[in-house]
């Protein structure tokens, strides 16, 4: 490739898209390549697909110099994958969107023209969640409202990971040590002047979703334990309150029962009244361990300092490199 930057790079996860990635790479090279005037790069990130996603992309390296393979040793995981895609982009604009066509290729002109705009960060946001079920629905409501209220960042209902950032912002994004890594929190917390961009997603034609139920609870998991620590002092808060109470039924159960000789025939004896303590201070208690050893695993992961991602292969139109580590 020529050594001039270009102006746009183009980062795509992939996991087992075989199916489907050749139509996508043919959409998403026209469409980048009318709106950079052939100024542009593609960077596919193979997350350790266990198909030949990697083969096909390959192939698809060998005509097409605008185009890289990174291929991991394993499933890192697709924000790993993402963050290595990001790290190895050259454009002076970093565009990001997932390789299983369910965000929309037409966009991308909106979100240059965004960018050229002066905006540092464009984010696409969802308008078309009527199709969704309603727990998904309730789920994400959920989630915002207890993310903004304990983070104290504004992450807006509808947002995702279809994004293009600012060369100063990747930068800055990069510089982040952590290894639990939530790309979009992330990125919103660095802050930088942000545009949205109404969307609409198309249903996906081939390939089923690799983010399940189960992904998205520990997305939404990973998301408060790396970005907030307000569930300390929210069961800190409760611990306080059940104490009080308990202080209070105290006082008034020995003033019924002991000074006024049970008036109101509560009946309460002692150990019935410590059963019933002990049973609330309990759960309290392994409460608040379960969270303190949320946050204790995720200070281990942090710790581990293990690289983020391994690469095994790195190429392009006439260029390979050894596997590295980052």
């Amino acid at each position: 490739m020529s050594t001039t930057r270009p102006l746009v790079s183009v980062a795509v996860p992939l996991y087992n898209e075989s199916a489907g990635i050749a139509a996508f790479h043919g959409e998403l090279h026209a469409a980048i390549k009318q709106a950079t005037d052939n100024s542009f790069e593609i960077i596919y990130c193979d997350d350790g697909s266990l198909d030949t996603t990697a083969t096909i992309v390959r192939d698809i390296c060998a005509s097409d110099r605008h185009t890289k393979l990174l291929k991991l040793s394993r499933n890192f995981g697709k924000e790993n994958a993402l963050s290595a895609a990001i790290a190895t982009a050259e454009g002076q604009a970093i565009l990001m969107l997932d390789g299983d066509g369910q965000h929309p290729i037409a966009a991308i002109p909106a979100f240059i023209d965004a960018w050229k705009k002066g905006a540092q960060v464009v984010i696409g946001l969802r308008t078309d969640n009527d199709n969704e079920g309603m727990i998904k629905r309730a789920g994400s409501w959920l989630f915002y409202s207890l993310f903004n209220r304990a983070t104290g960042q504004k992450l807006v209902p509808g947002t995702t990971d279809y994004r293009l950032i600012d060369r100063s912002v990747q930068q800055a994004f990069l510089s982040l040590p952590e290894t639990g890594r939530i790309t979009r929190g992330l990125i919103d917390w660095l802050g930088f002047e942000r545009v949205f961009i109404p969307i609409n997603r198309p249903a996906r034609t081939t390939g089923t979703p690799s983010y399940g139920f189960r992904q998205l609870v520990g997305l939404a998991t990973s998301s408060f334990v790396s970005l907030s620590s307000i569930p300390l002092y929210i069961f800190g808060y409760i611990g306080l309150f059940i104490t009080s109470v308990a202080f209070l039924l105290g006082i008034a159960v020995g003033v019924e029962q002991i000074i006024l000789g049970d008036p109101w025939h509560w009946r309460f004896t002692g150990s019935a009244m410590l059963g019933i303590l002990i049973l609330f201070l309990v759960g309290i208690i392994l409460i608040s361990q379960g969270i303190i050893s949320l946050y204790l695993s995720h200070t281990h992961n942090q710790t581990k300092r293990r690289p983020l991602y391994i690469v095994d292969y790195r190429g392009s139109a006439g260029l390979q490199h050894e596997p590295e580590e980052v």
